[in-house]
């Protein structure tokens, strides 16, 4: 039945072990590529997971990259606002004038209150050499109420203190 097809048919023992041989050489062959593809696909996984580790490792600094660039721009919105103060501070400051106001009168001790700083405090003037007492103040342009308090040593109780209402001339509206 095989002769029409044009294969002899042997009994030769030769010609079935070659066979066998080239079959068990098939066979290791094939394992051989079985274990080529499961190294194949294991580094194929190994590849695919290192990209997602990748893909991981980027998505994670794409975030500190915009975390970093917030907290940027919250530190520029600061350095202005702290600029502007400054910058309003220095005009501020610009615009403080030096007052000073005299006492000729005698006294042992003067001091001095007013509405320039809320009439929170009261300032002890200085007596020069020649018993005339004064004190700078640095003032903003505008008018100011003042008391001054003169305090004199061996007088009567009632005639201790004298209090002087007065106002700051204008001269403080003036440039230096």
């Amino acid at each position: 039945m095989l002769d029409p097809l044009g294969v002899e048919r042997s009994t030769d023992p030769d010609r079935i072990y070659g066979t066998t041989s080239r079959i068990s050489g098939f066979d290791s062959s094939m394992k051989e590529i079985h274990r080529l593809s499961d190294a194949w696909e294991f580094k194929e996984t190994e590849i695919m997971n290192t990209r997602g580790k990748l893909r991981s490792l980027r998505a994670s600094l794409a975030v500190l990259e915009g975390k970093i660039a917030l907290k940027n721009i919250e530190a520029q919105g600061i350095v202005e606002e702290k600029q502007w103060k400054i910058g309003y501070a220095q005009k501020a400051l610009q615009l403080l004038r030096t007052a000073c106001i005299v006492w000729p009168n005698p006294a042992s001790e003067v001091w001095l209150a007013g509405s320039f700083d809320g009439w929170t405090s009261q300032r002890r003037m200085e007596r020069s050499s020649s018993g005339i007492f004064c004190l700078n103040l640095k003032l903003y342009p505008g008018k100011y109420e003042v008391v001054v308090l003169s305090y004199f040593s061996g007088l009567p109780d009632r005639l201790l203190k004298l209090v002087n209402l007065g106002e700051l001339p204008s001269a403080t509206d003036r440039p230096a």
